[in-house]
């Protein structure tokens, strides 16, 4: 059986320093066939030269031009021209281990798993630490890992350390909104679709935090786009038919939303004035609150509005 093509989509915005480790760790991967689609998000600095001479000395590398749109339609802008059967996601500022490709589409094939999910290494300040993945090497149904997604300590819902089958993603369809931590409302949905999901503890990616960053340079848009996600995952989980079964979870996962907030916003750097931040969490609470209702039909904020109290443009994270 031939080996399948992988399509693997780098969103990139002012990143020109770090795009270089990115895409050269993409194409030291064992596997090939191998097609490396870069969208430059509208970048201001030498992130388009970058690119542009990648594509040019290697036919793996494809390039998009656009104006700056955000993360997410600039992983949609990807994903409408993926030829491959599987797809993988790498933000631009982080790498890869050379057998990322290779081992998880191994693995897909020997579990007929739609999705594999692997660990990964947060870099910071020059420091490596492994997630502490638990799984052994084993299977999920995809409503299984679809809920246990909701679980941030346990399975994080992030775009970037799976493989997916390419199928999962309907036609015509755009699954990443244009707001911060928009995995968060997609991700499920994915996993959702999947028969099987694979888990792995191996760690192949690393994820490299930066103070200029999405969740580096942290501010009040932020803290308004994680509730538009939750926003979003709850009216998924009303048309799936999941909300009556799955609301312990999202419950649990919106207590976890607030704590990790509240650490954010006092405990860690950031942007916001100290007098803000009282009142920015007590708001976050109340639109928790608001999710936190029972009933399908009680009022919650939209998304649109979630995500426009504060700008939320997106970048490579």
């Amino acid at each position: 059986m031939p080996e399948p093509l992988v399509s693997v989509l780098v969103p990139v915005l002012d990143v020109a320093g770090l795009l270089p480790r990115c895409l050269d760790s993409l194409l030291a991967q064992t596997h090939r066939p191998l097609e490396i689609i870069v969208v430059n998000d509208g970048s201001a600095d030498a992130s388009s030269d970058v690119i542009e001479r990648y594509a040019a000395r290697h036919p793996e590398v494809r390039a998009i031009h656009q104006e700056h749109r955000g993360l997410g339609p600039a992983r949609n802008a990807a994903l409408a021209v993926a030829e491959g059967e599987y797809v993988a996601m790498v933000d631009a500022d982080d790498w890869v281990e050379p057998g990322f490709l290779a081992d998880t589409v191994r693995l897909a094939r020997r579990t007929r798993a739609d999705v594999v999910v692997t660990s990964f290494w947060f870099n910071a300040l020059g420091v490596s630490l492994r997630f502490p993945f638990a799984a052994r090497e084993r299977t999920l149904t995809g409503l299984g890992a679809a809920e246990l997604s909701l679980d941030l300590a346990r399975f994080p819902a992030f775009a970037w350390n799976k493989l997916y089958r390419r199928d999962l993603f309907l036609p015509g369809e755009d699954p990443f909104p244009n707001i911060f931590y928009e995995d968060l409302a997609t991700t499920p949905r994915l996993l959702a679709r999947a028969t099987t999901v694979a888990q792995t503890r191996r760690a192949y990616y690393h994820y490299c935090l930066r103070s200029d960053s999405i969740t580096g340079d942290f501010g009040p848009r932020n803290v308004f786009a994680f509730a538009a996600s939750l926003t979003i995952l709850r009216t998924e989980l009303q048309q799936l038919g999941l909300w009556d079964d799955w609301y312990p979870a999202y419950r649990k996962l919106l207590r976890d939303a607030r704590v990790l907030m509240t650490i954010q916003v006092l405990l860690q750097r950031n942007r916001i004035p100290f007098r803000s931040r009282g009142p920015l969490l007590a708001r976050f609470a109340g639109r928790l609150r608001a999710l936190a209702e029972p009933r399908p039909g009680a009022p919650v904020a939209t998304a649109g509005r979630a995500a426009g109290e504060s700008p939320a443009v997106s970048g490579a994270a």
